[in-house]
């Protein structure tokens, strides 16, 4: 492993609590993290990609730049702050040498500090070899979250919806019409990112044990639960607002038949998880697995 800050791959899960973790470790004194937190540097369509996420880095600045001209920005400064980090980025991915200007850029200012990371969900749909190329960058780790499998399915779902912008008074038949959809097979990014045990088994093959942690979202929000990533990652401890939410969804209560039915489309996750870390007590989907501790 090289010398330097850690850089931290955040593999997902979709809506397992990353934004929750990159939240937390953008307010550590002795994290260095960037305002975007999905750089997506590596996604699935690298390096063909990279010109494509230029122009969303276009996109946004001209976006926030309205705000400003129009005056209704909450926090004009972090606006201003998000934007020049959008610049920063998009001069990156157009340069000649877009990896080290993508390392250039976490690195960029870092001074002291131990961590830069790229909280990129999508990572964990990399092949192998991307993610040992990946580790190889330097003084590489990993986190990959999970959360209860229908609990996470159900967030991703409504997540998905709510970009769409459906009227209100619809808002929750199109999720129900969503999961339909997804447990028909008709969504394959969601059911890609749904396979913990693929995901799992990537990162097994590609990153050395020490420079990995799967860990679960109801610990990591639980009293004590930052404690194990801070430790993990070689930062001193540092108080988490437990009660805090980031990106939070819309609420909708789930048929108890439609949940029944995405136990049993997400049983092989269940099992995976059972037999290679334990279920964690939150996850009352198949309370007889719980006994299978490994």
């Amino acid at each position: 492993m090289g010398q330097g800050p850690i850089i931290l791959f955040g593999a997902g899960a979709t809506k397992a609590g990353t934004s929750w973790l990159w939240d937390y470790l953008f307010s550590h004194p002795e994290g260095h993290l960037r305002t975007i937190k999905e750089l997506g540097f590596f996604g699935t369509n690298y390096p063909d990609g990279l010109h494509h996420r230029a122009r969303k880095m276009d996109k946004e600045i001209a976006e926030f730049d309205a705000k400003l001209a129009a005056g209704t920005a909450e926090w004009p400064k972090w606006l201003v702050r998000q934007m020049m980090d959008r610049a920063e980025y998009r001069e990156a991915l157009v340069s000649d040498d877009p990896q080290t200007g993508y390392l250039n850029y976490l690195l960029n200012d870092v001074g002291d500090r131990k961590l830069v990371a790229d909280m990129t969900p999508e990572y964990g749909l990399a092949p192998v070899e991307r993610m040992r190329a990946m580790t190889a960058l330097g003084n590489v780790r990993w986190i990959f979250l999970m959360r209860d499998p229908v609990d996470r399915l159900w967030s991703h779902v409504r997540m998905l919806v709510r970009r769409l912008k459906p009227a209100p008074a619809d808002f929750a038949a199109a999720c129900l019409t969503k999961f339909d959809q997804v447990l028909a097979g008709q969504a394959e990014d969601v059911t890609l990112r749904s396979d913990y045990a693929a995901i799992h088994r990537r990162l097994v093959q590609a990153v050395a044990p020490d420079q990995r942690l799967a860990m679960f979202y109801e610990d990591l929000t639980a009293p004590g639960g930052v404690d194990r990533v801070t430790d993990f990652l070689g930062l001193a401890r540092h108080p988490a607002k437990l009660e805090k939410r980031v990106h939070g969804g819309i609420p909708v209560d789930m048929p108890a038949a439609l949940q029944a039915r995405a136990r049993d489309w997400l049983r092989p996750q269940y099992d995976y998880v059972s037999r290679e870390f334990g279920l964690p007590a939150a996850w009352a989907a198949f309370p007889e697995l719980n006994s299978e501790v490994r």
